[in-house]
């Protein structure tokens, strides 16, 4: 829905300003992929890293991934071992892991015997290599600790951009965890939404829109090859919730924007597989339901309550702000049980914040104003298109923010992604009321009036606060319809509304007291018992970089729930863990390293597996290379020839068209500087 929003309301500013609309630009193929997609060779058999999450105070999820030597469905012994010294020497805790096809190779395991507070090292072995090591995190107990940090981050279109705020992320020695709210992978095919001028760059598979089980599987081993993103997993522990695109764009319970019964299949399964990979790749604690809401407690000073906005219990999003239901009592966008919990969880909590990641913004966003600058667009249909955030469940929102205000807890702190932009807000019950004026030579304007409950000047009726994070690289208002036209529409997104002197129709979102609408990157969200601050980072997105600027902070104070901006980032903690190393330890000498690890060319994977029509086998190389790919019976005779060319460095997919072939077992043969690799393909 987001890239959708901004361009009909950017175009109304840039229609207002007389500027041309955007063309896509294209280029041509660049000679090599940059070093962030590329697979590291010397990490076989973890080529997509390890990671961490979900820490609690005795536990933590490690994951990782193998990659076979060829691909079959035989089952792989994975050594793990938690120590709590980066060379992995005072271990602590070990284990072996058994994984399968079945799992996509993927290994999670749930360590538990742990410390609280307590910084530890992880590592696997398979196939007599071992892979990165992880570093990682348990909560802390009681007063234990009076200084937290986290990253907080959305959004990350892997077309759309350089994933550089990882990378700026995992170079962080003072984070607890990384939050992610959501957005992790998006379901689009290849070359439909990003930035085109990348597209050759950063080459999404599989080119079709993602729907199976191998199609969901293959996406996550795309994204989670970028080793910016394997850098922040190795270093950080994240809690993660899903958003839409993890599953369809605009998802709620029963159904997506992005999804087409007619030729995507039932919803229900392909919400089923959509949550499977996700519990399959991310390092999120295994539930019977597969919900991903829970609570994680930070000792005396913060609990984390997590939320999902999408899946768990969202009804079908209202298409206008004058259909009657958008008022319904009963309409809900987190259902009945998980609203009940969340309520309990607040009242309960006796931890000093109360801090609530989730999806979508909390906050009262006022967009109508907007069509004034055009007349081909109405007031109604401008609001309209933001219903899929919370404004689109106001009776819901409204109770909740009721049961914080009437049980007097303070310190209600919510962190929202999805819009990718960042904001920072107060949040009182309704921050303006709307009402519709008659101007001569104008028409019907929006009047928006300060409430009686809300003081926008000093905060006094602000329930909560809201940090709002940018995406990581998804496309925002400047890469919609310009600059000019973004900056304009960040100028009066808060500011009074005068279309002609003599005339004020207010503010229209008084509570906005940040905002920024074109930059990528992320926040961090520094957690004393005195203050909550976020501090916003941005980057660059185009290539690749180590730039970064500080782009503002706002923090709310113990018991304030308003906002105050702060005068600088927050400082660095005191202590700082060491980090993980960069390279796998213990690399075999040259005469024992498998052949693909020496090589430049890796088998990633081969789906469906079996197949009934198609296969894919997904594959890497890091040099140019001569690539000849045959289909051989299993008896050994060659039965199509494949390809037979010159390729530049960069992760391909080879589609088998098994259609005409009889049911059995088959091997893709792939010759690469004289050295060969096969795969085995069976036909059902």
């Amino acid at each position: 829905m987001k890239q959708l929003v901004w361009s009909c309301i950017l175009f109304v500013c840039a229609t207002s300003l007389g500027m041309a609309q955007p063309t896509l630009v294209h280029h041509d193929k660049v000679a090599f992929r940059s070093d962030p997609g590329m697979v590291n060779a010397d990490w076989a058999p973890f080529y997509h890293g390890v990671a961490s999450g979900d820490p609690l105070e005795d536990r933590v999820i490690i994951w990782t991934r193998v990659t076979p030597n060829e691909m079959n469905s035989t089952p792989i012994d994975v050594a793990w071992r938690v120590a709590t010294d980066p060379a992995l020497t005072n271990v602590v805790q070990t284990g072996v892991f058994t994984t399968t096809a079945a799992r996509d190779y993927t290994v999670k395991v749930d360590v538990t015997g742990l410390q609280p507070g307590q910084t530890y090292y992880y590592g696997f072995t398979a196939l007599g290599r071992n892979s990165l090591t992880g570093r990682t995190k348990t909560t802390p107990v009681g007063n234990q600790v009076n200084h937290l940090k986290f990253g907080v981050v959305s959004c990350s279109n892997y077309q759309a951009g350089y994933f550089n705020a990882y990378k700026r992320l995992s170079e962080r020695n003072d984070l607890d965890a990384i939050i992610h709210l959501g957005d992790y992978i998006y379901e689009y095919a290849d070359r439909v939404y990003g930035d085109s001028l990348l597209f050759d760059q950063r080459m999404l598979h599989p080119e079709n829109e993602i729907v199976t089980l191998a199609e969901y599987r293959t996406r996550y081993s795309t994204y989670r090859l970028d080793t910016a993103l394997v850098r922040a997993h190795q270093q950080h522990p994240f809690i993660a919730v899903w958003d839409d695109h993890e599953s369809a764009n605009d998802a709620y319970t029963d159904g997506a924007q992005n999804h087409d019964p007619a030729t995507e299949g039932s919803w229900e399964a392909r919400k089923a597989v959509s949550k499977q990979v996700y519990f399959e790749w991310m390092p999120i604690r295994d539930t019977d339901r597969q919900s991903v809401y829970r609570l994680i407690s930070y000792g005396q000073l913060l609990d984390l309550i997590m939320l999902d906005t999408r899946l768990e219990g969202r009804q079908e999003q209202i298409s206008s702000i004058a259909d009657p239901a958008l008022q319904d009592t009963a309409r809900t966008i987190l259902g009945r049980e998980q609203r009940e919990w969340l309520l309990q969880q607040l009242s309960n909590s006796q931890a000093r914040w109360k801090v609530i990641g989730q999806q979508v913004i909390v906050a009262d966003l006022n967009v109508g104003w907007a069509a004034l600058a055009n007349p081909a667009f109405t007031f109604e249909g401008l609001e309209s298109l933001f219903l899929d955030i919370w404004d689109g469940y106001p009776a819901e929102r409204r109770a909740i923010l009721n049961h914080i205000r009437q049980n007097q807890i303070d310190n209600v702190v919510i962190l929202s992604g999805d819009f990718h932009s960042a904001f920072a807000f107060d949040v009182p019950d309704s921050p303006v009321n709307l009402n519709f004026q008659t101007v001569p030579g104008f028409g019907n304007l929006p009047v928006y009036t300060p409430t009686p409950t809300y003081n926008s000047q000093t905060g006094e009726g602000s329930i909560a606060v809201e940090f709002v994070t940018p995406s990581i690289t998804s496309a925002n208002f400047d890469e919609n319809v310009g600059l000019a036209a973004a900056m304009g529409f960040q100028l009066q997104i808060n500011s009074p509304i005068q279309p002609v002197p003599g005339i004020n129709l207010g503010n229209p979102n008084p509570h906005m007291k940040f905002k920024d609408l074109i930059q990528h990157g992320y926040f961090i969200l520094d957690v004393t018992p005195e203050r909550a601050q976020a501090d916003w980072f941005f980057g660059t997105i185009s290539t690749v970089s180590n730039a970064e600027t500080f782009g503002g902070a706002w923090l709310t104070e113990h018991q304030a729930n308003r906002l105050r901006q702060a005068s600088a980032p927050s400082a660095p903690k005191v202590l700082q863990d060491l980090p993980a190393p960069l390279n796998p330890p213990g690399l075999p000498s040259p005469a024992t390293r498998l052949d693909a690890q020496r090589s430049n060319f890796v088998l990633l994977s081969v789906w469906p597996n079996p197949a009934q029509d198609t296969a894919h086998v997904h594959y890497s190389l890091t040099q140019k290379a001569k690539v000849r790919a045959t289909l051989h019976s299993a008896k050994g005779g060659q039965v199509m020839r494949l390809v037979d060319t010159e390729l530049q460095p960069g992760i391909y997919t080879l589609v088998v068209d098994v259609t005409q072939l009889p049911a059995g077992s088959y091997l893709c043969r792939f010759v690469v500087e004289g050295r060969a690799y096969t795969a085995k393909v069976v036909k059902q």
